[in-house]
């Protein structure tokens, strides 16, 4: 029951998920996260504004990727996600556990929060980021 559309931020690359009867949600998710992390950007977001419930298949599927993510120093930042779900995200590891947030513009602020931290570690990547 999901749609993906996809749109590359400055520093983040946006999955929006729609409500869509199909019996390929799945897949259809795999592959736009697997595009996502293909991009440089330092995160991937995914707005669950639209839809109620997602299934089983697709939280060990993000759950997944917020641990390939995490150990690429990456992050995988959730937004609006259905109250009925949340639990499956909430009590993990560190390692395994995406960001929640409660809207998009958060998911952006703890972006730039990243980045800012980052820069401050690392002062030479500020000119790559210019």
């Amino acid at each position: 029951m999901l749609d993906v559309y996809r749109e590359v931020l400055p520093n983040g690359f946006l999955l929006i998920l729609s409500p869509e009867a199909s019996p390929t949600d799945e897949i259809k998710l795999s592959r736009a996260l697997h595009r996502a992390t293909r991009s440089d950007k330092q995160a991937i977001l995914i707005d669950f504004g639209l839809v109620d419930h997602i299934s089983e298949e697709a939280i060990e599927l993000l759950l997944a990727y917020a641990y390939m993510l995490h150990s690429q120093e990456r992050r995988l930042i959730l937004c609006h996600v259905p109250q009925p779900v949340q639990h499956n995200f909430i009590f993990l590891d560190a390692a395994s556990q995406p960001l929640l947030v409660p809207s998009l513009l958060d998911a952006i602020h703890e972006i730039e929060l990243d980045l800012g931290k980052n820069l401050i570690r690392n002062p030479d990547q500020s000119n790559q980021l210019q």
